[in-house]
Order: C-alpha cells, then sequence, then structure tokens
C-alpha cells in the first residue's frame, strides 16, 4: 500500500494546490500540520533541508518539495487513466501554456499577494498596484486562449487552475490586506466566472480553508510581523 503524506500549513497557498492536485487524482492522502510560527519541526527540517518551509510530499518514505515540482511528480507519479485524469492538457502547446500559466501564479501572483501581509511602506504600496494588474493579466490570458472556461484553459481543470485555486480563499485577505478591491465582474468576467465555478467543486472546499477564517488569520498575523518584525518578513 502506498504511502502519501502532505506536509503543510493550512494556510499555506502552494499547499492549497498540492492537495488539489491530489484530490483531483483521487490519491487518498495524510495531511501532516506543521507550525505555522517557529521553531520549525524536525521532521520538516529532514524533510526539506534546503528550503525548510512547507508544502513537502512525502511519497513512499521519499520527500518531494516546491509546490510546481511537486505537482509534476503528482502527474508523473499518478499518469493519466480511465479512472485518474490528467493535470496536463493533450497537445503540447496547451501543456505550454498551463506550465506557464501555473508559473505565473505562483512566482508572481501568490507572491505579491503574500507581500501584502509580509511587506510594510513602499513595499506594501507596490504589491497593491501589481497584484491589481496582475488579476488584468490572468483575464486577458484566458480570454486570448479563447475558450469560455469554465477553467482557465478551457473545460478540464489544468495546473494552472490548482496553481490558482488559492485565490478562492484569499481574495478577500488580500483585498483587506491591501485595502483595494479587485475588478468587478463587469471588467474580469472570466477570472470571476473561474472563482465561481471553482467555489463549488467538492475537490477545491476539501482543499482550502474557509475565507473567513483564513481573513482573521491573515490579519493577525500581519499584527504579529508589524510588532516581531517592523522592516518586513
Amino acid at each position: 500500500m502506498e504511502e502519501v503524506k502532505l506536509l503543510l500549513i493550512r494556510s499555506s497557498p502552494f499547499a492549497m494546490s498540492c492537495a488539489l492536485a491530489l484530490r483531483q487524482k483521487g490519491i487518498k492522502f495524510e495531511e501532516v500540520h506543521e507550525n505555522s510560527l517557529p521553531p520549525k519541526t524536525d521532521r520538516l527540517l529532514r524533510s526539506n533541508p534546503v528550503y525548510k518551509q512547507v508544502p513537502v510530499l512525502i511519497h513512499n518514505g521519499k520527500p518531494v518539495s516546491q509546490s510546481l515540482v511537486i505537482l509534476e511528480y503528482i502527474e508523473e507519479a499518478w499518469p493519466p487513466s480511465d479512472t485518474t485524469p490528467s493535470l496536463l492538457p493533450g497537445s503540447a502547446y496547451d501543456r505550454s501554456l498551463s506550465r506557464f500559466w501555473a508559473d505565473f501564479i505562483n512566482k508572481k501572483f501568490i507572491e505579491t499577494g503574500l507581500k501584502l501581509m509580509k511587506r510594510f511602506g513602499e513595499e506594501h504600496a507596490t504589491a497593491r498596484k501589481e497584484i491589481v494588474e496582475q488579476f488584468i493579466t490572468m483575464e486577458e490570458g484566458m480570454r486570448a486562449i479563447g475558450s469560455e472556461g469554465p477553467y482557465f484553459l478551457g473545460d478540464k481543470m489544468s495546473l494552472a487552475d490548482v496553481a490558482l485555486v488559492p485565490l478562492v480563499p484569499w481574495l478577500p485577505s488580500f483585498e483587506a490586506l491591501g485595502e483595494f478591491k479587485f475588478p468587478a465582474p463587469e471588467q474580469c468576467g472570466r477570472m470571476h466566472k473561474w472563482l465561481d465555478a471553482m467555489r463549488e467543486l467538492p475537490n477545491v472546499v476539501a482543499s482550502v480553508p474557509p475565507a473567513d477564517w483564513l481573513l482573521q488569520y491573515t490579519a493577525t498575523l500581519r499584527e504579529f510581523i508589524a510588532e516581531h518584525y517592523p522592516g518586513g518578513a
């Protein structure tokens, strides 16, 4: 029998993506919750001695770290079959699009959003501006692909959706932390259609925390950072 564990922190957007990928594949796994504040556990430090952070996937005793690497590993370790869906589209070009947008979401959009919680002053103001621009960029990207959705690339979930799904619970927190509002459906209809579709999926609901819990958690954590790390975390 396979042993599959996911080391995570409940609020981690990157861990949410990995949990969703496993559920989409139909893989049974154990959620192992790590400390959200120091100290880091010996288990985490042994499993990810380089980055020392979640998420970490442990498959039959072997650790895999970094969320995009984990997502690719999940796709390869449990390849598509009649009962196991693919996280990548059929054509080489569409696979490249899926990977491109997953990379943009992870390294640009999500990281910018986290700066709203961790940074202050000019860095915070810059993040506030950039995250709205990136939201619009994704709207334009979906429109350029030319599909009606509801997923990022069309009618099937891909890595791009899995990477972006943390926005479902994080959206109210980003807005509150940055004191702004994302563009309305009239301006970004495809993004809001995507959000509405994701909120209804059982695997998404199981993989992300409630938005109201996250809103309170991020506000408290920002206060902690301001008190203990006034220069930003």
